[in-house]
């Protein structure tokens, strides 16, 4: 076993000590696991359905849960099920537990021939409709024994999957974390189009300008959206103000409505790319001034990606490289400089940093 793995083995023992202090008896992982799913999602059918469990056997998982804690741990309304104080408290520890379990299991597995693990990442639904696939199919190639799973989602909520431990990495829009126990790397920078229904384009083929888009309403998400804020700075930058139709926090939705031109909306290419590739859409880049949005991995600072997650990392990231060196519309300006660069190996044990 390495150095490291004892040490994250150590940090294992402290928190379930610390947890266990909680209650009288051992507590089942697979129960932990629930509750952990129970909370991010806020819902026991939503868990349900992520987990492939049925929803009475976890609401019974809950039930002894609370039980052996002698306190509630979720709060049951017509809104989902809420944390508690002690809900909070145990939320923290399991969720560390559950990593750190994770984490051991791929550390070891890792000493072997070839990189196995799971790998859970968040993206936009940008970066799943441009790579997404492309990435999965690399993982079979070339990480045949690494499952890599995506879990789909807005930044913002993209950010707290993160924290709590439901994804490992994440990629995101425009989005610097809020809190030190985030680290955040520049992957790439993409503009921003404007799009609309079919042929509303038309006149400008080489981009729309940010005054001549901003002469519309348009069909934004909501204020604390990455992508708004970078629109909303860009307008200030060039003295106008944005106009909302409607604020929909939904790519579907935006782009439904969109093309039934009832007002021009906003999003990085690869979250229309299919739609304009079919005629569904028109699209065009914003200019004077380009709207850009930097493409960040987040992860947690004393987590950093495990062997396994730089590989599938490192995939992604050469994935981006081939988009842009390619002749094909995609939105992206240029991919950042960093340490998963040219780190892409048909031998997932050569050079890849150990934790």
């Amino acid at each position: 076993m390495t150095a490291t793995t004892i040490a994250d083995s150590s940090k294992m023992r402290a928190s379930q000590s610390s947890l266990l202090e909680m209650g009288s008896t051992a507590l089942d992982l697979r129960q932990l696991k629930y509750f952990v799913f129970v909370a991010d999602l806020q819902s026991i059918a939503r868990a349900s359905t992520h987990l492939n469990v049925a929803a009475p056997a976890i609401s019974r998982s809950i039930g002894a849960l609370e039980e052996e804690m002698k306190t509630p741990l979720f709060e049951r309304d017509g809104r989902g099920m809420r944390l508690t104080s002690a809900g909070l408290l145990l939320h923290r520890s399991a969720s560390q537990i559950l990593r750190d379990v994770e984490l051991a299991r791929q550390g070891v597995m890792a000493e072997g021939k070839h990189l196995t693990g799971d790998v859970i990442i968040g993206a936009t639904p940008s970066v799943v409709a441009l790579s997404g696939a492309q990435l999965i199919n690399a993982c079979m190639e070339e990480l045949p024994r690494v499952k890599p799973r995506f879990l789909e989602g807005y930044s913002a909520y993209l950010q707290n999957w993160v924290v709590t431990g439901a994804v490992d990495v994440a990629f995101v829009n425009g989005l610097q974390p809020d809190t030190p126990r985030l680290s955040c790397e520049r992957i790439a920078v993409e503009r921003l189009f404007a799009i609309s229904a079919p042929g509303a384009f038309e006149q400008h083929s080489s981009g729309i300008t940010l005054e001549h888009l901003l002469q519309s309403r348009l069909l934004l998400p909501s204020a604390n959206n990455p992508i708004r804020a970078l629109i909303d700075k860009a307008a200030s930058g060039i003295g106008a103000r944005v106009e909302v139709m409607l604020e929909i926090d939904s790519v579907g939705l935006l782009k439904d409505l969109a093309h039934q031109g009832i007002a021009p909306a906003v999003l990085p290419y690869g979250a229309i790319k299919r739609e304009v590739e079919s005629g569904f859409l028109s699209a065009c880049p914003i200019t004077e001034p380009e709207v850009r949005s930097d493409l960040n991995l987040l992860y947690l600072t004393d987590r950093p990606p495990t062997r396994v997650a730089f590989a599938v990392i490192a995939l992604f990231v050469d994935i981006l490289r081939q988009i842009v060196d390619g002749n094909v519309q995609h939105g992206f300006v240029e991919i950042s400089p960093s340490r998963f660069l040219g780190q892409r190996v048909k031998n997932p044990k050569a050079e890849l940093p150990k934790r």
